[in-house]
């Protein structure tokens, strides 16, 4: 070993693991809790929008392809291009929705 450094002591790595395993088991419950009523606005918004422009067949989803939750609203519906763009743009300004993407159902 080279003079002057040591290696910490083995409780100081435990402490370490522990804290970031009781940071992340906070993280996990604390999105399992709000996970729900944050994905319920966010659909209330999306909706909203839909049906203020004609799109009555219309549904969002908040999961990409790998079953991850995000922010991004996965829009289907029977909407022309001109009623989809706008739609897009509406829900982008929106709080808590950080972007839209049309899919087919």
């Amino acid at each position: 070993m080279t003079a002057g450094l040591q290696q910490p002591p083995l409780p100081a790595f435990i402490k370490l693991f522990t804290g970031i395993a009781a940071t992340g088991l906070i993280a996990y419950a604390a999105n399992m809790y709000e996970r729900q009523h944050i994905l319920s606005q966010l659909g209330i918004r999306a909706s909203r929008t839909l049906l203020a422009n004609g799109v009555t067949d219309g549904a969002a989803a908040w999961r990409s392809d790998a079953g991850w939750t995000h922010r991004i609203a996965r829009l289907s519906g029977t909407a022309d291009p001109a009623t989809r763009a706008r739609i897009s743009k509406q829900l982008a300004a929106k709080k808590g929705i950080a972007g839209v993407e049309w899919v087919d159902r």
